[in-house]
């Protein structure tokens, strides 16, 4: 559950006022380490952001971008990527310049209202609108949005992991003192949130999760209970199965227990048993979970996974 577009958004922000060419992977034959959909944005000096292959190619594009920038005409670029990397492919790239102020504001406003949107490339631009017959349907899902309750050491590189992915990360925290006490990680923002605000301060989405790792009892059950009877996609506790057991007592004495609609939902202990015991490597396993979950994949060994690696989505 991702979009190059969620990746590309700091680019975008720092490269407003500038001219700007889009290169789009709109056709794939044989193999390919990108997929439909890719995208790459270049400036007129040269700069660029996101890929289109394993890194081979995009210098090349984006020397193509530069003329592409000064007449204002798009170019389509086929290419045969045994060459490059050693499996027979081709490669049909879309280049095309955009005017300043045009598309990208617009997709950023998309990105920041938390709504799925379809971009449509035809054979000269995309556009939000399918204008003419498009050759690439693109729907941009929501960008994975991450809550975590708690201000401990342990919490930091998951931001720090969750931040390279370009997912949107929150930490809540119970009081104003933790609150000023703690240095925010590049990426996240740090809120004071009380478990009876989780639901107008974040509202559930199918691209939310909530991790519950206060490592204080009475405030992962506060959050436990708030948590459970709102639509989060993935509600993870951390801690032991005997710490777990514990708190769905409580939520049993509490009456949650009598719908359980939301266990299917319910992940504790967290994370995928990938064998690390540093925060690092526990919050590695803990995010990889997270994303499997978002996607419905099954987090297996991609050799033990049959017919194609990449699934591609559009738009209806």
């Amino acid at each position: 559950m991702s979009s190059d577009w969620h990746h590309l958004d700091g680019f975008i922000r720092s490269n407003q006022n500038k001219e700007v060419a889009l290169a789009t992977l709109i056709k794939v034959e044989g193999s390919s380490y990108r997929q439909p959909g890719a995208r790459l944005l270049i400036t007129a000096d040269g700069s660029y952001s996101g890929s289109l292959s394993g890194g081979c190619l995009e210098e090349g594009v984006s020397e193509v971008a530069k003329e592409v920038i000064e007449d204002g005409v798009a170019r389509t670029k086929v290419i045969n990527t045994e060459p490059y990397f050693g499996c027979p492919g081709i490669l049909t790239i879309l280049i095309e310049p955009l005017v300043t102020g045009e598309l990208l504001p617009e997709i950023l406003e998309k990105l920041s209202q938390r709504k799925p949107f379809c971009l449509y490339t035809s054979a000269t631009k995309t556009t939000l609108t399918p204008e003419e017959s498009p050759l690439l349907t693109e729907t941009v899902p929501l960008v994975p949005r991450l809550l975590i309750v708690g201000w401990t050491t342990d919490q930091e590189p998951l931001c720090q992991i969750a931040n390279t992915l370009h997912w949107e990360t929150h930490r809540l925290v119970k009081d104003d003192a933790i609150f000023k006490s703690l240095t925010p990680i590049s990426g996240e923002t740090v809120s004071v949130c009380a478990a009876e605000e989780l639901a107008e301060k974040f509202s559930p989405d199918n691209a939310t999760a909530i991790l519950i790792m206060s490592h204080h009892m009475m405030t992962d059950l506060e959050f436990l209970k708030a948590a459970v009877t709102l639509d989060y996609p993935y509600i993870g506790l951390l801690g032991s199965r005997r710490r777990r057991e514990k708190l769905l007592h409580e939520l049993g004495d509490a009456g949650l227990l009598d719908n359980l609609s939301w266990v299917d939902r319910f992940y504790a202990p967290v994370g995928l048993d990938l064998g690390g015991q540093h925060p690092t490597t526990i919050s590695l396993s803990i995010l990889a979970e997270i994303q499997a979950c978002f996607t419905g994949a099954p987090a297996l060994p991609l050799t033990e996974k049959v017919g194609r690696i990449h699934n591609q989505s559009t738009c209806p």
